[in-house]
């Protein structure tokens, strides 16, 4: 029931208000005033009868009839008003309208500055520009723009509701750079007071602020340099700043002018100083190229046998140079180089190692060499060869140890021996261990046994050491036994057969040669009818005294051997032999000729018959002057030939 009531209530006063707002409107229905200007706006109504006036801070209202009612102010200067126009109905229900509006007042003055600071400022500082701006109203239509240049970098606008005029002094933050030297900022104000107010939105602008910024000194320069020596040379650098920059160069803490023509005693760090609105110091690094011009630490050296030395090589250059060595290659020199200088290193020295060393240090400008010598005290008879038990010459067939001595070898990881027989190795072997805190002599023995297919052998041992486990075969020596062969004489049986048959009356040798060493001498036994020569036995004419037993006797140094042959007696048939060759060859002769003479009876000999031949008119022979006549003539058969 009451909720129904107060429905009804409710929909009368929606009905009461859209009745009167249909009934009473301004004209116009708001204004935009400048402050101390005057407004005239007129209320007016379509219903009569009614009590029609305005309510009014300010100024006075005329009444033009029963339906309109104007209120006019000449000048307007009561801030924050708000009149309104209102009508009683006959009810004394009082209606109203109120007049929306807006009193501004644009800015005195608009000024811009730099906060906390004055005069130049610094590239990439932070700093804070004030634009102040006195007595505008409304504030909250105000808008602040910042410019730089003719460019917009930042607005403002405001949420205060003041209708009063205010003071306001919006910042802004800017951070400079040195594009900005010289840039000009403003700040401007400006009222928007919407369609209503004026247009275009009054604008106060402050005068521009020129800001110098200085910046740097920025330096472009090289840090490092690389020039040859006795160059002129002239740094290529130069420096951007604001105010602009002074450079001033030093080394070792004092000033240098350039250009200046540059030796390697110029090398090192310059210093080079730039001020400006601040002082910035650049380094410049200048190397300066030279030659090798010399080789320093490097000197002849005698060395211990054994002892490891070494060899030391550096020399100055610029750049730093590269060492190079030149010595004949052995396995116990190595080379190295580190913090600019060579190190030549001789492991173990022994006799091989003493010669001459060059250091030669080069880079791209040059290069110089240094010679020295390096000898190896007590490297000699270090290896030495001997036959164990026997002196002078070997007898073929026999055996003999040889021995092969290596001193002063430890301390080593391992010896090794190699033995030569000509220039073919016939044995090696080596020792492992062998370090002890004394010298000593290491021995090896080679059995050796000969013959007679050389009697000149040359038996060599050579020996070489380890140092430390894995490393290379150092050589210490090296030594060499000549051998000679002796071997006893052996009579060439061919030459010399057992049985040698002669003719009667004819002479004959007997040929005895033997092989050996030394050379054999030869003997024969004696005959009758004969000779000895050279080691060769003469039969000058054999008779019957000459048939039996000969002995060839050949003796040397190691033994003797004899050998007996039988000479024995042979007819001579020769001159017979001849006599019947002789004979054969006479009767086949004769049986040749007759046989011929018979063949050629047969054959170029018989009777012809002469056919027409006419006799010759001079005298009538069928032949003349010796020669062949014309006459034809047919040779018979052998059955027509009449006997």
């Amino acid at each position: 029931m009451c909720e129904g009531i107060l429905l009804r209530i409710f929909l009368a006063f929606l009905y009461l208000y859209a009745n009167v707002a249909g009934t009473l409107w301004l004209d116009p229905p708001r204004a935009v005033v400048r402050h101390g200007d005057s407004v005239s706006v007129n209320c007016s109504t379509n219903v009569t009868n009614l009590l029609l006036d305005w309510e009014k801070p300010q100024g006075h209202s005329k009444k033009i009839d029963d339906e309109k009612v104007t209120w006019t102010v000449e000048h307007l200067t009561e801030w924050g008003t708000k009149p309104f126009c209102y009508m009683t109905d006959t009810q004394y229900i009082q209606h109203k309208i109120e007049f929306n509006i807006i009193i501004y007042k644009t800015p005195e003055s608009v000024s811009i500055a730099t906060v906390g600071h004055s005069g130049p400022v610094i590239e990439g500082g932070q700093y804070e520009l004030q634009c102040d701006i006195q007595s505008v109203a409304p504030v909250e239509f105000l808008t602040v723009s910042w410019f730089k240049g003719d460019t917009l970098v930042n607005t403002k606008t405001f949420n205060d509701t003041t209708k009063t005029p205010v003071n306001r002094s919006p910042t802004l933050q800017i951070s400079p750079s040195r594009a900005d030297d010289g840039a000009q900022y403003r700040c401007e104000a400006k009222l928007d007071l919407g369609p209503d107010g004026p247009q275009p939105p009054p604008r106060v602008t402050s005068d521009p602020l020129t800001i110098t910024v200085h910046y740097g000194p920025n330096v472009s320069c090289l840090s490092h340099v690389t020039l040859k020596e006795g160059e002129m040379f002239t740094p290529n650098c130069s420096a951007v700043g604001n105010p602009p920059p002074e450079m001033i160069w030093y080394k070792d803490e004092e000033s240098v002018d350039f250009p200046k023509q540059m030796d390697r005693t110029n090398a090192g760090e310059y210093i080079l100083t730039v001020i400006s609105s601040s002082n910035v110091n650049h380094s410049l690094e200048i190397e300066v190229l030279y030659p090798p011009v010399s080789i320093l630490e490097l000197q002849n050296k005698l060395v211990d046998f054994g002892n490891d030395d070494s060899l030391k090589c550096s020399s100055d250059a610029r750049p730093r140079p590269q060492y190079r060595w030149e010595y004949d290659p052995m396995p116990n020199v190595r080379t190295e180089d580190t913090d600019g200088v060579s190190l030549l290193f001789i492991d173990y020295p022994t006799g091989i190692n003493t010669g001459t060393y060059t250091c030669i240090a080069s880079n791209e400008l040059g290069e110089i060499s240094r010679s020295v010598s390096v000898d190896v005290k007590n490297s000699q008879n270090r290896v030495t060869i001997e036959t164990v038990g026997h002196t002078g010459p070997m007898i073929e067939g026999r055996k003999y140890v040889l021995r092969c001595n290596i001193q002063c070898v430890t301390p080593v990881h391992q010896v090794k021996v190699s033995w030569y027989k000509g220039n073919e190795q016939v044995k090696n072997a080596s020792a492992d261990d062998t370090r002890t805190t004394n010298f000593k002599t290491w021995s090896h023995d080679l059995t050796v046994s000969h013959n007679r297919n050389k009697k000149e052998t040359q038996y060599k041992c050579e020996a070489e050491v380890m140092k430390m486990e894995g490393g290379p075969l150092i050589y210490i020596g090296e030594s060499e036994l000549n051998i000679t062969v002796h071997y006893k004489p052996v009579i060439n049986e061919t030459k010399l057969p057992s049985v040698i048959p002669v003719f009667r009356g004819y002479p004959e040798t007997l040929v005895c040669e033997a092989d050996g060493y030394p050379l054999p001498t030869i003997t024969w036994s004696p005959k009758p009818n004969t000779m000895v020569e050279q080691g060769h036995l003469t039969i000058v004419e054999a008779t019957n005294e000459n048939v039996g037993q000969y002995t060839c006797t050949a003796s040397n140094s190691v033994e003797t051997t004899v050998r007996t042959v039988k000479v024995t007696m042979k007819e001579d048939y020769l001159p017979l032999i001849a006599g019947f060759v002789a004979l054969v060859v006479v009767i086949i002769s004769v049986v040749f000729i007759v046989i011929y003479s018979i063949y050629y009876k047969n054959t170029k000999m018989g009777r012809y018959s002469v056919e027409g031949a006419k006799p010759n008119a001079q005298n009538g022979n069928v032949a003349q002057n010796g020669k062949d006549s014309s006459i034809p003539m047919k040779k018979l058969s052998q059955n027509s030939i009449c006997v």
